[in-house]
């Protein structure tokens, strides 16, 4: 593996990048026998002029070496020290700087940002989480089908170093299988996501009436109460409406998504605001209505199956089936 450059600076609160970052580049700057190689300092307990003292002072045992300061946001001290050594750093050391918030608008980290190379620690969401979890895939050789994807997701969530410990988990769990259905992710991960309330809550909102009616079986069918169910169903239309009220108030899509989604949930964004457009405030209001009358009809000891399929009908089974045109 080709040398790193003198300095490196990983920047960025995602701790699961960072430290994939780091090991990348020390096994290129010293490889894998790092005992007499390696120094560490941590930024709230050091100094600058500490870190380039270290950085400068030779070995007599080996030939390459690397300094990492950890927390390097934090460090105090000489910042002089560091913006000499930026311009000539000693060429036998890999200086290796982690930091989640460094203001890079100020010296040293002005000058550092100019000379080192840069690696972007920076959390993952959205699109760009699902794109890099597909890639960590296809290097293992594996695949999820769409539905253990979305299941994976909704568990989990947006924490990287979660999702690809679970990944690892699905890995060990599949053995010779390269497909990974969502019975494996349900497996692995627990009961929890045998009774997906999270998909039929995407299916109701988005006015999938076939899909909303299998999944309602299937939850009866594993034991679900009927109470939570519906309880999922007016949580989804409620979601629905102040999408909708929000978008046609012209609210930017970052302020919807922060203020009815979780921050585990923002991936959902995309799909809520779809769902938003297959609505009006009157057929929200009538979805309502009838989630009323079903939880008065059950909580008297009406039939749950007969209850929820009848209200996921007349709730979303009369109207729009593709997203109206808009914002």
């Amino acid at each position: 593996m080709a040398r790193s450059a003198p300095i490196q600076a990983i920047i960025g609160e995602d701790t699961y990048l960072a430290e994939r970052a780091l090991e990348r580049v020390l096994d290129a700057a010293i490889g894998e026998d790092r005992q007499e190689a390696l120094r560490v300092f941590y930024g709230d307990e050091s100094r600058w002029e500490e870190v380039v003292s270290a950085a400068r002072t030779g070995s007599l045992f080996v030939s390459r070496r690397a300094v990492v300061v950890r927390r390097a946001d934090q460090l105090k001290g000489e910042e002089e020290a560091m913006t000499d050594y930026a311009a000539s750093p000693a060429p036998d050391v890999t200086l290796v700087l982690l930091a989640s918030k460094p203001d890079r608008r100020r010296n040293p980290w002005k000058r550092l940002a100019a000379a080192a190379t840069v690696h972007d620690a920076s959390p993952k969401k959205g699109r760009a989480l699902r794109s890099h979890v597909e890639e960590e895939l296809r290097a293992r050789g594996l695949r999820l089908d769409a539905s253990a994807f979305e299941d994976l997701l909704g568990e989990v969530g947006q924490d990287l170093r979660r999702l690809m410990g679970e990944v690892d988990k699905l890995e060990a769990w599949a053995g010779d299988r390269k497909e990974i259905k969502a019975e494996d992710v349900g497996a692995v991960l627990g009961r929890g996501l045998g009774q997906p309330l999270y998909r039929l809550s995407d299916a109701f909102g988005g006015r999938e009436t076939p899909a909303a009616l299998e999944l309602v079986e299937r939850l009866l069918g594993d034991g679900e109460e009927g109470l939570r169910i519906l309880s999922a169903l007016h949580r989804s239309v409620r979601q629905v409406r102040g999408a909708l009220a929000m978008r046609e108030a012209k609210a930017p899509r970052a302020e919807i998504g922060a203020k009815l989604l979780p921050p585990h949930m923002q991936f959902k964004l995309d799909a809520l605001v779809e769902a938003s457009r297959r609505w009006t405030e009157a057929d929200v209001r009538r979805a309502l209505s009838v989630l009323g009358g079903a939880d008065r009809r059950m909580k008297r000891g009406a039939d749950a199956a007969t209850t929820l399929v009848a209200a996921i009908v007349e709730s979303c089974g009369a109207g729009p089936t593709s997203p109206r045109p808009g914002r």
